[in-house]
C-alpha cells in the first residue's frame, strides 16, 4: 500500500474508535439516568442526536472522498496522466481482413467487447473503456472527454495509415484528497482509441442472447 493512502485507512479507523466511543458514552449517561431515576432531560438527547450527526457528517464524508468525489482527467495537479500508442496489426478473415473484432454481450448486457492485435499481443477492452473511431477525424465524441493531443493524433494518422491505438491511462498522484480515498497509485481511468482507416476494417460477430 502507498504510504499516501495511510490517511484514509487512519481516517477510518478514527471513525470507528468514535462509533465505539458515541455508543458507549450514549449508553453511559442513559444507565445513569436510569439508575439515578432521572426523566430523560433535553440536554441529553441533544447530546445524543449531535454525536450522531457528526457520525453521519464523517461517514458522508469519507465516502464522498473515497466512492463519489467526481474525477477530472485532465485535473494534473491530482490525476498523472500518460499518454501511448502502438500500430495495429491487420488480421486475415473468411470474407475480409480486420484490425478489430467486435463482439457483444447478451441481450442484457449492451456492452461491446473489442478484441484488437498490436505486434506480438492480443487485447481485449469493453465499449466502457475505448472508442472505434473510422472516420475522417482520429478524435469521437467517447473519446473527447479526456485530454488528448490533437497533433499526435493526426501524426500517427499520417505514419500509420490510420490503423493503431491511443490510450490514455490517468493515476492518482500523491495529494492528501487522493490519499484521504486511498486512490494514490491506482488508475483513475484507461481509455484507449482504436483507430481504424473505415469501417471496413472491424469484424462484427453478431449479438448472442444467453436467455
Amino acid at each position: 500500500m502507498n504510504l499516501w493512502n495511510l490517511i484514509g485507512l487512519i481516517a477510518w479507523l478514527l471513525i470507528l474508535v468514535y462509533l465505539i466511543f458515541i455508543v458507549m458514552n450514549i449508553r453511559s449517561r442513559h444507565i445513569k439516568m436510569i439508575v439515578s431515576g432521572q426523566r430523560r432531560a433535553a440536554s441529553t438527547i441533544v447530546t445524543d442526536i449531535v454525536e450522531v450527526l457528526v457520525l453521519f457528517g464523517l461517514l458522508w464524508g469519507m465516502s464522498w472522498v473515497t466512492w463519489l468525489r467526481p474525477v477530472d482527467y485532465g485535473d494534473t495537479s491530482t490525476i498523472s496522466v500518460k499518454h501511448s500508442y502502438a500500430n495495429l496489426v491487420l488480421q486475415t478473415g473468411d470474407t475480409h481482413s480486420y484490425y478489430v473484432a467486435v463482439r457483444s454481450g447478451n441481450g442484457k448486457d449492451p456492452v461491446r467487447y473489442f478484441t484488437y492485435w498490436t505486434e506480438g499481443a492480443k487485447y481485449e477492452i469493453t465499449s466502457r473503456n475505448a472508442t472505434i473511431a473510422d472516420g475522417p477525424e482520429p478524435l469521437t465524441i467517447a473519446a473527447s472527454g479526456y485530454p488528448w493531443s490533437k497533433k499526435t493524433l493526426t501524426k500517427m494518422d499520417k505514419i500509420t495509415e490510420k490503423a493503431y491505438v491511443a490510450t490514455y491511462t490517468g493515476t492518482y498522484k500523491p495529494t492528501f484528497l487522493n490519499g484521504l480515498g486511498m486512490h494514490v497509485g491506482h488508475n483513475a481511468q484507461r481509455f484507449s482509441i482504436l483507430r481504424i482507416p473505415n469501417d471496413t476494417f472491424v469484424r462484427i460477430d453478431p449479438l448472442e442472447d444467453e436467455d
